[in-house]
């Protein structure tokens, strides 16, 4: 399988596809997906936004429209990338359903993160497809009054300018805000930035592999035979969702437990290093207990790995092209990914 299919770049005037193949809010929350519509437009691009408005029935009737939603955007030779709309706690339902050898052959820029994650890694092992662990559209590009400066520069990099050399280190931000943008009744509020704190590494030195993984629960979706790909000698990325209502943290409780489990797996023993997202909506002292418990969790690995990366349930964020080559050195400070994100033609 190597490093996947490498889709091609986006280019001005492409349509981009808006999907919602978890958390169904296009309806209730309209605003923000208009805001990322427009940006999308302003920017020159198409923008289509995929949505079946049927009321779901069954547990099933739940599950087609939004596989179709999948289905059709890969099918449609009109449509050049995909991005979600927002994550949620159901995209693994689809998996079964997932038509990947349509995948295969039509591979698309695919961008979302959450419990996105467990699409990332169905259509790389199962499609063979190098997707992007990156902004959501209902999220980040509907932010108000215009998407973050680091974040859509990053996605358009990587989706459009990344051809033919590799992306290089990546940027950090400045300043971040310390929670998601509100895409319900409050959405037209600009959020407050705070200084970004810098990254720490918990450990000295040296690594390289091929990055992938995500966010942390849905990470735990795919221990099965079929999605779950090898984690020895990657670089794994990890990150924290929010808690179950949006303005709060995921608990440092829920935390503890949840990354027992890739240790059980073998997952950190058996990586190269680790990218660390700066954890949602975690103060100071929540952040120093976070890096103090990832560290314990890790004892007896040589795992490297750099906290508070801007990947993830943070904003800005970065834009991952997942299963890229990548790099990590301490002593410079730098995380850099050594692949081109995209190609220029079909026989890249």
């Amino acid at each position: 399988m190597a490093n996947g299919k490498v889709p091609l770049a986006l280019r001005r005037g492409d349509t981009v596809a808006f999907i919602s193949p978890s958390a169904r809010l296009n309806h209730i929350f309209p605003a923000p997906l208009n805001r990322a519509k427009s940006h999308l437009v302003r920017l020159g691009y198409h923008d289509k936004l995929m949505l079946n408005h049927s009321e779901p029935l069954t547990f099933r009737h739940s599950i087609l429209p939004r596989y179709e939603e999948i289905r059709s955007a890969f099918a449609d030779p009109s449509i050049n990338a995909i991005i979600c709309t927002v994550g949620g706690s159901h995209a693994n339902e689809l998996l079964p359903y997932l038509d990947y050898e349509l995948i295969r052959m039509n591979p698309k820029i695919f961008c979302g993160y959450s419990d996105i994650t467990v699409l990332h890694h169905a259509l790389f092992t199962q499609a063979s497809l190098r997707t992007f662990y990156g902004p959501a559209a209902g999220t980040e590009l509907g932010d108000y009054p215009q998407p973050l400066q680091f974040a859509i520069e990053h996605l358009l990099y990587v989706l459009q300018d990344s051809v033919g050399k590799p992306i290089g280190p990546v940027p950090r931000s400045l300043e971040w805000a310390a929670k998601l943008p509100d895409i319900g009744t409050d959405s037209q509020r600009p959020r407050e930035q705070s200084p970004s704190p810098g990254w720490t590494w918990l450990r000295p030195g040296k690594a390289i592999g091929h990055i992938f993984g995500g966010c942390l629960p849905f990470i735990l979706h795919l221990a099965g035979p079929k999605s779950w790909p090898h984690y020895r000698d990657r670089i794994l990325l990890l990150e924290n969702p929010m808690g179950e209502k949006m303005e709060d943290p995921f608990s440092l409780t829920s935390t503890r437990a949840k990354i027992a489990d890739p240790v059980n797996l073998e997952v950190f023993e058996q990586s190269n290093g680790a990218i660390v997202g700066r954890p949602y909506a975690f103060d100071e002292e929540m952040r120093d207990e976070f890096a103090q418990l990832v560290k314990d969790q890790c004892y007896g690995t040589n795992l490297l790995f750099p906290l508070n990366v801007d990947v993830g349930h943070t904003d800005p964020l970065l834009t991952v092209p997942v299963n890229a080559m990548v790099g990590l050195d301490s002593e410079k400070d730098e995380f850099i990914i050594l692949e081109a994100g995209v190609c220029a033609n079909n026989g890249d």
